[in-house]
């Protein structure tokens, strides 16, 4: 029954996720989902980096800042930088299990990890949303939502892999399918099964007995949270989960009724010749390829000689192709790309930029662009994927390699 001139009931949603964009993005394309629903309020719970982003998307959304530092000022502390996270695969060194995989699953010590739980199980009581979305490595939100009894669903942005390998029949998560970080192909050959073997137990052996991820863990059961981190509890118990694979975009798996396959979440973007009139004229001239390595990627200047000289030597003298090419802290090689491109029309053929303006979703939906070189990222994947655009993916770390896969 309607009673007329009675006020329509309110849904409200909360999202926690971590400020960086490779992990929100999932999140506030869900965010801004929801906000054409009618009477749905729709809250976002991140660290003071992400509110400015937020903002500019959508002014309904109201954001609520968590007590404690983001995930790109909280992993310098454990040891990771921008760039000593760079690795080659595992099959090459051991490097990555042993001194990037903990800080990466940890993040925070014991004290901070428990002020942004308090601060998450705070924003909980305050709004008490009817449901919670979260990214499934946010570990402080989890356990609010365990301790408060709080109705939730997870969100990943990344393959359904990484959520179901351990409940592959047959241990196929041990064998069948690559080692995280290994880069070896699939299927896996038998001359490799051993080694792939090995490194699956390796990376379960170092995660088991690593003091750091250990004296975490007791951190908690001692301020008053059982058990080992939420997100181990959470993939074991299957718990409803938001994903972004389909079957056509990853290896062949089972997949539990209470993961979702929804498909690329891409942010709706302003169409590339509203957003950026002057890229689209460029754009328009001919076939482009696109290059963008993520926000984080620090280019050394043998890589950029190699990106020039590999550009060139591939196309020659066909100057019908282009290159767009985001290359973050573009100033500090500005002579190096002038010697490189001294050929004036080598150099109409490039245009190189720090910040690319429009969204890259909407750059690659663009009919010139025939290929995207990234580094694997799985939002850089999936929107590739989604625009129909040919892939080279540059693996530079973790994941990535599997992306690449």
């Amino acid at each position: 029954m309607v009673v007329q001139g009675a006020e329509p009931f309110v849904r409200k949603v909360l999202f926690f996720t971590h400020a960086e964009s490779g992990q929100a993005n999932t999140i506030l394309a869900l965010a801004l989902e929801l906000l054409t629903r009618p009477h749905v309020q729709v809250h976002i719970a991140s660290f003071p980096s992400l509110s400015r982003r937020v903002h500019g998307l959508n002014q309904a959304i109201k954001f609520h800042s968590l007590d404690g530092s983001d995930m790109l000022h909280a992993l310098p502390a454990q040891g990771l930088t921008e760039e000593s996270v760079k690795h080659p695969p595992v099959t090459k060194s051991w490097r990555l299990y042993d001194h990037l995989l903990v800080p990466a699953l940890t993040v925070w010590d014991g004290e901070e990890y428990m002020r942004i739980y308090k601060s998450c199980k705070k924003v909980i009581e305050e709004i008490q949303p009817d449901l919670v979305v979260l990214d499934a490595i946010f570990n402080p939100g989890l356990d609010a939502c365990f301790t408060l009894n709080q109705r939730f669903l997870l969100n990943t942005p990344n393959t359904p892999l990484d959520v179901v390998r351990v409940l592959q029949p047959w241990l196929k998560g041990f064998w069948y399918y690559p080692a995280l970080a290994s880069a070896i192909p699939f299927p896996v050959p038998w001359s490799l099964l051993l080694l792939n073997i090995w490194i699956s137990i390796r990376l379960i052996y170092v995660v088991i007995t690593s003091t750091q991820l250990n004296n975490l863990i007791k951190y908690r059961n001692e301020h008053g949270l059982p058990g080992r981190l939420p997100m181990d509890t959470a993939l074991s118990r299957t718990l409803h989960m938001i994903s972004p694979g389909i079957r056509e975009l990853d290896y062949p798996l089972f997949i539990p009724d209470t993961i979702g396959l929804y498909g690329p979440m891409v942010l709706d973007t302003t169409p590339i010749e509203v957003a950026d009139p002057e890229l689209t004229q460029w754009l328009d001239r001919g076939e482009t390829v696109m290059m963008c390595m993520g926000t984080h990627y620090l280019y050394t200047v043998s890589q950029i000689r190699a990106v020039v000289n590999g550009f060139l030597g591939a196309v020659g003298h066909n100057y019908g192709v282009q290159f767009f090419w985001k290359l973050s802290g573009m100033d500090r090689f500005e002579g190096l790309i002038e010697e490189l491109l001294a050929n004036p029309k080598d150099r109409e053929r490039f245009r190189i930029v720090d910040w690319i303006h429009a969204d890259p979703s909407a750059v690659m939906n663009h009919p010139n662009v025939v290929v995207s070189i990234h580094h694997g990222g799985a939002n850089s994947y999936y929107e590739a994927a989604r625009a129909g655009v040919p892939q080279i993916i540059l693996a530079q770390w973790f994941d990535l390699y599997d992306m690449a896969t």
